[in-house]
This record gives C-alpha cells, structure tokens and sequence, in this order.
C-alpha cells in the first residue's frame, strides 16, 4: 500500500506532505494464536514479523495507544481495561489526601471532583470495553466490578464511613450512581445518538443491519452495544432538518 505506484509515498511526494516512517508501527488484527514456545502457557497471539519501508525498520506492535485507546492484536479490550483500572486506582490515591478528617477538603467538593475529574477519565470511550450484563451475554461484568471497587474507595474518602461499610449504604450517603447503572446509561447514550442518525449517515445501514440480528459468532463492539438495550430504530421518528 506505501510502495505501489499511487501508493502512499508517492501521494506524500504530490501533497508535500512527508511521512516520519520511524514513527510507524505495524499490527494485524486477528484472534488467531499459536503454540507458545516458553512453556508459560499452551497458546499466545501470533507474532507479526516487522516490515521495512525506504530502510526503516517498522516494528509489529501486539497492543498500541491511539488517541487514548489502547488497541490489541485480538481487539479484547484487556490491555485498556487494565490501564483504565489503574489510572482509577491512582486517581483515587491521589484523591485520599484532599479527604483527610481535620484538614481535608469537605464532602461536597470531594463528591464534586470525583464526579467532574476522575469519572470522566476512567469512562473515556467506554461503551468500546464495558458492556453492561445481557440475558444473552455476560458482557464485560468482571471489569466493570473492578471498576466499581475504585468508586467504592472514592466514596469510602469522601463519607469517611468504614471500610466494612455496605456498598449500597456507601453511594446512597455519598448521592452517587451505582458503578453498573452508570454504565448502562452511557451505553444508553450511546446507543440513542445513533439510533437517531439519518439514514444518509454511513453508519446508518450497519446499525440497522447490527440491530436485526444478534449473531453467533464474530460479534463485532456494534452488535454488543445495539443489544445491550431494548431500543430499536423503527421506534424513532424520521424528522428531516
């Protein structure tokens, strides 16, 4: 795709728009695995050789940062949850020493900073890795749990209460969301802005065409979140700007 004639070297000579090639990475998206040679476990995700463009080694990356997302080989999500966990989890180290008893800062802007700062960090693109729990899928219930233990901390820090605390008497004197209903409502959110597209937006007939049908296997994020929700298109009126 870069060498060929018309290719993307010759298009960056024509546009003057030259590429840092050491700057490339190279990742094949594909859930087949292969024996792994250190014994450490039965299978691994296959290994991609790297390929080389004007001299330049680009290496073959198994999991990538891009725009915030860290994306893997297999498109699991797990190297993103894990990260997502931990910058939770030192969000909210941070977070206890604002919370001290005598000189802390008070509940309500505790509450307040939580909810304005490290929400909205931990819940970047969520409706890519957590789906909430289906009658038809589990979803991604072990991650939004390890999730919900780091509100639990946020809201130990700013009630003070016990660390043996029940969680639901945590949320209710703190006036926070229970961490699973949070995600379904931003999986509602979601799924509501783009029930509502046109029908000339391109992702218009792959969502129609995601929603018809749960399939069996090779589910793509579409089809997780669009039956993560009982809302379907033909209930939406067509209102034309």
């Amino acid at each position: 795709m870069m060498t060929r004639k018309g290719g993307g070297l010759e298009w960056s000579l024509s546009h003057q728009c030259e590429f840092t090639i050491n700057k490339f990475r190279v990742m094949g998206l594909t859930r087949r695995r292969e024996p792994d040679p250190s014994g450490r476990m039965q299978t691994r995700p296959i290994q991609k050789r790297p390929i080389y463009l004007q001299g330049v080694k680009v290496p073959a990356m198994a999991t990538h940062k891009f725009l915030g997302l860290i994306l893997d080989q297999e498109l699991q999500w797990r190297e993103h949850c894990q990260y997502v966990v931990q910058k939770g989890v030192k969000w909210v180290m941070q977070y206890r020493r604002l919370a001290k008893m005598l000189k802390g800062v008070s509940a309500k802007f505790m509450r307040q900073f939580f909810i304005v700062v490290t929400i909205p960090r931990m819940m970047y693109v969520a409706d890519l890795f957590l789906v909430p729990g289906l009658r038809i899928s589990k979803g991604t219930k072990g991650f939004i749990g390890k999730l919900t233990k780091v509100q639990r901390q946020a809201s130990l820090h700013i009630t003070g209460a016990l660390r043996s605390t029940p969680m639901d008497m945590i949320n209710a004197c703190a006036d926070l969301v229970p961490f699973h209903l949070l995600v379904e409502s931003l999986t509602y959110r979601v799924v509501m802005r783009m029930e509502t597209l046109p029908w000339s937006h391109p992702l218009a007939k792959h969502i129609a065409h995601a929603v018809n049908r749960y399939i069996k296997s090779h589910r793509a994020l579409l089809h997780e979140v669009m039956h993560a929700v009982k809302v379907r298109p033909a209930a939406f009126e067509s209102i034309k700007p």
